[in-house]
């Protein structure tokens, strides 16, 4: 099977395929910054010899790509439920790619505007890989999202399979810390390689937390050089992620975490990801993130918590953060990868170490104990008292996640396409955002409340991001809408894009 390459001016990591019924040729669109060589096509990082491009064949991969072995083609999404890929079958064949709006815009398929549960669609992910909603509805037929695994297509048949399991010896902390350490170092290696049209450079995150702060550590001794620190959390309460990276060695980027609020349109690829923009925090720091690797804490709250819940190999999260950068990541030129993932189908042999007898030095006080990250980060030097002390939340949540600017063009959508809700029979929302703001005023004063008393930060709603107010839930069809039109404006309104397209 020939893999024809079309390299446009659009999102640099962003790729679409054409997959037509009985040919034996599949034509890629691409931007400037993803590898194309003639048996496959990524951007993506692994642990493992570039050259090869077997991101195909483990599970530890982060970015996407596609990879032809027999004469069948593999589409493969990352080892993580952070990032995804999306499919529209046709009447012609199979439109794949690593961007719902770029899959939009080439399609021609249009979303419902008038749908108020896309985010909720979306946050099904934290039930597991067998319960989350794989389809999105649009005119032209369903979008499959493919999580944690891999779409083969043969020239007339697409099929689905998840990522195979692979045991690894997690019996000691030693052992699983040289698994993580030994693929993150290989991974490193893999994205300088200088066989790459782009190489990447390895880049952490600081916090006061327990997640990023151990991932900090082994990306320092993998050779990562510096490490974004956001000043505050979203209570107001100051982080000192830049202490911890001091601590290690590595220069602290520091990122305001309101800055994005002064840049233009910003929320619009993190909302048309999931319809929220959760982790919008990091736009002001975009020149710091293209050309990077960066590497997340993730899904960490329960992978090394001491009484998570579900210990199944089905990857059952507490949350679905981190999603909401998949759009954004490929404007600003970086790969995502969460390595809190990495080994997640044997949750239940890295809690049975979080609770072992080796890990019990490592086990502090209070209900918020993770022996894992503490140990990594005590190991490398980091006084305890700086670090996972305190449970503290930076995700932007629904109130806030507009600009005023912003606020104001989403207003404006919903008056246009007023008439959108009526020919469904349905009432329009509201457009007045008054007793919005002060019921979710009096709900955050609640909510920072409880997260600064010890103990009771658990009586906080769990999931306040997972609360669209019925102003703000047609948020993802607005940004969606957007950002598909941005990819259209790129390439001239489609003219650049070849006619048998």
């Amino acid at each position: 099977m020939l893999i024809k390459y079309n390299c446009l001016q659009w999102a640099p990591l962003a790729w679409v395929a054409r997959c037509s019924i009985n040919e034996k040729a599949v034509s890629v669109w691409h931007g400037r910054q993803v590898e194309t060589r003639d048996e496959w096509f990524c951007e993506a990082a692994w642990p493992g010899t570039f050259s090869t491009g077997g991101f195909d064949q483990t599970d530890l991969m982060a970015g996407t790509g596609g990879h032809c072995r027999d004469n069948v083609l593999t589409f493969v999404a990352p080892g993580n439920t952070v990032d995804r890929i999306l499919s529209l079958r046709t009447a012609e064949g199979l439109l794949v790619s690593n961007s719902l709006s770029c899959l939009l815009a080439v399609s021609g398929a249009a979303i419902d505007p008038t749908f108020p549960r896309y985010y909720e669609d979306f946050t099904t992910i934290i039930h597991g890989l067998s319960a989350y909603k794989r389809t999105l509805a649009t005119s032209l037929g369903d979008i499959r999202i493919t999580m944690f695994g891999l779409l083969t297509w043969d020239g007339r048949e697409a099929t689905e399979r998840t990522h195979e399991i692979v045991r690894r010896d997690f019996s000691s902390f030693t052992r699983y810390e040289r698994f993580l350490q030994d693929n993150l170092t290989a991974l490193a290696q893999n994205i300088a390689d200088p066989a790459r049209r782009q190489r990447y450079r390895l880049l952490a995150t600081a916090s006061s937390g327990y997640d990023s702060p151990a991932i900090s550590v082994l990306a320092r001794k993998a050779g990562c050089e510096e490490a974004l620190c956001i000043d505050k959390d979203r209570f107001g309460e100051m982080e000192n992620g830049d202490r911890v990276a001091a601590h290690l060695g590595l220069r602290p980027i520091h990122v305001a975490r309101e800055a994005w609020r002064k840049l233009d349109d910003a929320e619009l690829s993190f909302i048309a990801a999931d319809g929220t923009a959760e982790a919008v925090s990091l736009a002001s720091a975009g020149a710091n993130l293209a050309g990077s690797v960066l590497l997340t804490g993730y899904h960490g709250d329960k992978v090394w918590a001491k009484y998570a819940k579900d210990l199944s190999e089905d990857v059952v999260r507490g949350d679905s953060s981190g999603l909401s950068l998949t759009e954004y990541r490929l404007w600003a030129g970086f790969i995502h990868c969460p390595i809190t993932f990495w080994g997640i189908r044997q949750i239940r042999d890295i809690n049975r170490l979080s609770n072992s007898k080796e890990m019990l030095p490592w086990d502090i006080p209070g209900d918020y104990s993770r022996p894992i990250p503490r140990r990594i980060v005590e190991s490398a030097g980091v006084p305890r008292e700086a670090f996972g002390m305190v449970k503290r939340a930076s995700a932007v949540a629904f109130t806030e996640f507009l600009s005023p600017s912003s606020l104001e063009t989403y207003r404006a959508w919903l008056t246009q396409n007023r008439s959108e809700w009526l020919k469904r029979g349905k009432l329009p929302p509201p457009t007045n955002e008054g007793y919005e703001r002060l019921a979710s005023g009096i709900l955050a004063m609640i909510e920072s409340a409880l997260h600064k008393i010890p103990l009771l930060w658990r009586l906080a709603p769990q999931n306040s991001l997972d609360r669209p107010s019925r102003l703000r839930r047609y948020a993802f069809a607005w940004a969606a809408g957007a950002v598909s039109r941005r990819y259209l404006r790129q390439i001239d309104d489609r003219a650049g894009l070849p006619p048998d397209f």
